[in-house]
């Protein structure tokens, strides 16, 4: 699944996404148990390095309609040069209004 990632109030992606899974973790993670995992060509989409603001709260919005609240929790390089990391779940993931 793909999925944009912004910072608070701003229109603009920081970081389009290319492929996210979301991972629940076992019951020792009592708070934020949900990760995304992501892989991006484009982690920093704009101006805005993503990783500079890895303290602050950002918004993921997937392709399917589905948004959270996330921290970028770790980042680094996979072997082609894509960004690759995890980002902590702050909250509920919200679901898609109905039509």
């Amino acid at each position: 699944m793909k999925a944009m990632l912004y910072l608070a109030g701003k229109d603009d992606p920081v970081a389009v996404l290319d492929e996210v899974k979301l991972i629940q973790l076992n019951d020792n993670h009592k708070v934020s148990p949900l990760r995304f995992s992501f892989k991006s060509s484009k982690l920093n989409a704009g101006k805005t390095m993503t990783e500079l603001h890895r303290h602050e709260k950002m918004q993921l919005r997937l392709e399917d309609g589905r948004s959270a609240d996330v921290l970028l929790q770790h980042s680094s390089l996979d072997m082609q040069g894509n960004a690759i990391g995890v980002l902590r779940v702050l909250g509920d993931i919200a679901e898609t209004a109905p039509a």
